[in-house]
Order: C-alpha cells, then structure tokens, then sequence
C-alpha cells in the first residue's frame, strides 16, 4: 500500500457513511422529523454552518459520521421530534440508512457490469498482463483473442488457465485472433513465486452486461450478499468470527488493499463494504438501527411503547460499548498491521 490508496480507502469510507446518514436525513426530512446536525466524521469540526435549523459539520477524523435527529437523545417532547411522530415515520428514519447503503451497492454493481464487466464471467480476450511477464516476452497483445492452445480449441477462459496450469513450464504453441487475422505465438510458463502455480502473466477481459441487465445483476448480487451475511450471524458468537472482526482501520487498510489491485476492483469491494455497513446497522444491538426498528415493531404490536427516556438510556449505554468494541478492534487492526 502507497499513501494514494490509504487515501482511497479513507475516502471509500467516509463516502459510504455519508451516503448512510444521508439516508438518515432525507429521511427524517421528509418525516417532518427535525435534524439538529448532520457531522462528516468525528472530533473537533474544521468547518460548520447552520442553515434551516440544522448545523452542518466537517470534522477532523474524516471516518464514520453521524446524524443527531431531534428527539432520539433528548428533548423528548419536542413537537418536531422524533417520538412525536408516527411510527411509519419512524421507521422509514431509522431504515433509510441502511436502505441507502444497499442502493448505493446496486449502483456500483451496475457501473462495474456495464463498463468493466462481469469479473465472474471472463471471455478468452486479453485484457492486460503482469509487467514483463511471459506473456509480453511472446509478444501478446491487449485485445488478442485465444482460440487454440497446442491444436485444442479454446471456448472458456477456464479451459486456458487449466491448460496453462497443467503445462509443467513446456513452451505452448498457442494461436490468437487478431485484427480479423490468425497469429501463431510461442510462449513459455513460468512458476508464480508466491501460488506455486504456471502462469504466462495474462488477464482476460470480463464479459460486458447491457445497461437494464446490470441493474438486475446488481440486485441480484446485492440480494445474495446480504442472504451470506444473514446466515452467517451465529459465527459471530464463535472464536473464529470474533477473530475475524475488523474496525474502521482495519476496514480502510483492506479497502487501500483492493484500490491497489485497480479501480473495477477497487469499485467492486466499495459494494462489499457498502452492503455489510447497512447489514451490520440492521442487527438488534442498542445504539444501531436495528435497535430503534426493534423498538418502532415492538410498539406497532403491542401497542405499548417504551418510555423515550428507557430507550435513550439503553440506546446511550450501546453507544459506550459498541465504541469499546471499536476501540479494542481498532488497536488490534494497527497490531496486525505493524506486525506485517
């Protein structure tokens, strides 16, 4: 990692918790619902300004934010304020955040399929190569389609790879569709140091999806993330999933990792993270969205609401543990990135 890509990867976060509160904000907006602030990141504000009865802030830790909606803390009675109003218009506040974060995931899904493909389904046309690889020493060129490998035709990118693997390092006769033309090349594997693996250094171009087909691929792919992370919730309780735990460093330290690998890559774990942030605001853990839903679905059922100041009080005491649980996660983040 270089300072460019922790760089990307502060800003991939930040960008992606603004986009959560704003969810947060439009939201409450159009509730009625009063927003004192509306903060970019935490501690001491750079810059602020008030406009409309909301103060808003750019802080100095450019990581997280936060939305302060009137009501939710304090002042509990305020005829703008949060338990004031419906419990549809609650919902929607609390659910906002989250739903943004998916939306914004679907968003970058389908950029990523329109224009740099799909990185599931790869076509035999080269793409790029590893700098003076075998590959670029056989004189193959970008854009240059495989169709045959020592006299076996070639239709998936997988059958190539496979063979490539398979060659223990003899030279293959390869042929590749070129301008309209057939060009014959010679090129020999090399043995990858780090996967132990024959490779020539060569990488396939995805296959492109039209517009309206991405759309539902981004959705799809949205969907199906979400559907791993939900059935994965009992591994948190286990040793393995809270050894696996990561926080706001650790988050911008793998994201710096995948802008460094290209931006289509780069793009894609933006969706990742964008996904697992709405997810994790889901669960039922005081001081996240999931907790307020809780509280809006218990009252819809039972219709007996929880005192504001109760569910302040709980929401407050979440607050100071789920910043513990950051805190700890966080210095073990810089442990294990010192200790690379």
């Amino acid at each position: 990692m270089n300072i460019f890509t922790i760089i990307y990867g502060i800003l991939a976060i930040m960008i992606l918790a603004t986009v959560h509160e704003f969810g947060h904000f439009l939201a409450a907006k159009f509730s009625g619902i009063a927003v004192d602030e509306f903060s970019i990141g935490f501690g001491p504000a750079v810059y602020q300004k008030k406009s409309r009865g909301t103060l808003y802030k750019i802080c100095a830790i450019p990581i997280l934010g936060y939305v302060r909606i009137r009501g939710q803390e304090g002042n509990f009675d305020a005829p703008d304020g949060y338990f004031k109003k419906s419990l549809w218009s609650r919902f929607i506040t609390v659910f906002s955040g989250p739903l943004m974060n998916f939306i914004v995931a679907i968003v970058i899904f389908t950029f990523v399929f329109s224009f740099f493909g799909n990185p599931f389904l790869q076509t035999t046309t080269l793409s790029s190569f590893i700098k003076d690889s075998p590959a670029v020493s056989a004189g193959f060129k970008i854009g240059d389609k495989i169709i045959e490998i020592d006299g076996k035709e070639m239709t998936k990118w997988d059958e190539i790879t496979d063979t490539i693997r398979n060659s223990e390092g003899k030279t293959l006769n390869v042929i590749v569709e070129r301008n309209g033309n057939q060009v014959s090349l010679k090129v020999i594997p090399e043995k990858d140091k780090i996967s132990g693996v024959w490779m020539i250094g060569a990488y396939s171009s995805n296959v492109k999806e039209p517009f309206f087909m991405s759309i539902w691929e981004g959705i799809k792919w949205t969907g199906t993330l979400l559907y791993r992370m939900f059935i994965l919730i009992p591994m948190l309780f286990t040793k393995q999933g809270l050894g696996s735990l990561v926080g706001p460093i650790g988050i911008v330290a793998m994201t710096s990792q995948a802008a460094s690998g290209g931006f289509a890559n780069f793009m894609w774990f933006m969706a990742f993270i964008s996904i697992a942030l709405g997810f994790t605001n889901l669960l039922p853990i005081p001081a996240l969205d999931g907790s307020w839903i809780v509280l809006v679905i218990w009252e819809a059922v039972t219709r007996k609401p929880v005192p504001p100041e109760k569910q302040a009080s709980v929401q407050g005491a979440g607050f100071v543990f789920i910043l513990g649980v950051m805190v700890l996660v966080s210095l073990r983040d810089i442990l294990r990135l010192i200790g690379r």
